[in-house]
């Protein structure tokens, strides 16, 4: 059971809200515990436990370990993965949202967006945010981050007149936001919750690999400052591999 819930914790947690350093306490703590219950001698009598009590252990170790399983499943790499650059550099970045099973990310229903991946920022502490959710955007790490973009292709679509908004927020006739998209070979990518102008693009324009595009905001449907990066073609979603790595949630990335 302990396993289970530990797994669980540790890889499909938003580490991101509490620090990123406690999660390696937690594994580590949970090590020692383990060391030391099995050097542990038994008592040579203890109470029977109740066929209820064991039940519902099982029953918990089993559901946070299945998705603790699931988010190991979501590193195999789905077949058509192609090469993109991170769009992100100047610091730490953990990824929120990303891999190939729905327990590592919230767009494993969608046929468009299922290999998503959604970049925040750690700060000094290892936190995505100077508190929980705090109002302020400044208090969000990534918030103004610079984003490049990821390949050499042609502008789509640029949107920069969107509002940034504080907090969660919905914008069901805008959910990207402000965003750019990309035809990078034969495959559409957008960059999407760009700060209101921020975006330094226009539609039809040809970009080299590592050009500026904009920074990162809160605008469209976004519950906080973070940048959402997907492909697709032909309106199915397409699996990217960033500088030569599939990310999954949990995953840092340091630039």
């Amino acid at each position: 059971m302990a396993a289970g819930v530990v797994g669980f914790s540790l890889l499909a947690a938003p580490w991101g809200w509490f620090g990123f350093p406690l999660r390696t306490l937690i594994a580590l703590l949970f090590v020692l515990a383990a060391i030391s219950s099995s050097r542990r001698v038994p008592p040579e009598e203890h109470k029977q436990e109740s066929p209820v009590g064991f039940l519902v252990k099982i029953v918990i170790a089993l559901f946070f370990g299945s998705v603790a399983v699931g988010v190991l499943r979501a590193h195999t790499v789905p077949h058509g993965a192609i090469a993109l650059r991170l769009p992100l550099r100047g610091g730490t970045y953990l990824v929120e949202h990303g891999g190939s099973e729905p327990a590592a990310t919230i767009y494993g229903q969608d046929p468009a967006r299922r290999y998503a991946v959604d970049f925040v920022k750690l700060n000094g502490a290892g936190m995505r945010a100077s508190g929980i959710f705090p109002d302020a955007l400044t208090r969000y790490a990534i918030f103004d981050a610079e984003v490049l973009s990821p390949c050499a292709g042609t502008v789509v679509e640029a949107v920069g007149g969107l509002p940034d908004h504080a907090g969660a927020g919905e914008d069901a006739k805008n959910p990207a936001g402000n965003h750019v998209l990309l035809l990078c070979g034969d495959v559409n990518v957008i960059l999407a919750h760009l700060r209101r102008g921020s975006v330094v693009v226009r539609a039809n324009a040809a970009v080299p690999a590592g050009a500026p595009l904009g920074r990162v905001g809160n605008s469209g449907s976004s519950g906080e400052p973070h940048l959402h990066v997907h492909a697709e073609r032909d309106g199915k979603a397409v699996p990217i591999l960033f500088d030569g790595r599939w990310l999954v949630r949990n995953a840092l990335v340091r630039r």
